[in-house]
């Protein structure tokens, strides 16, 4: 599997800016990485949600119960 830089460049024109970047060549390989980086956001989206409600239930724990 190649690494390829994604080079980006920002072309000016008058009404707007368009983003110009290098073409895919390999497409099942950026698949597979844009598949493994949402897989990787999910799980740190999820570890996020389940510490802030452990916090939030370990907080409340400790003023109910007296």
């Amino acid at each position: 599997m190649k690494r390829q830089i994604q080079a980006r460049a920002q072309v000016h024109s008058n009404s707007a800016q368009i983003i110009e970047h290098t073409p895919i060549y390999d497409l099942d390989a950026y698949l597979q990485r844009q598949k493994k980086q949402k897989i990787v956001k999910i799980r740190s989206n999820a570890f996020q949600t389940f510490t802030f409600i452990f916090g939030v239930i370990f907080t409340f724990s400790i003023f109910l119960g007296k």
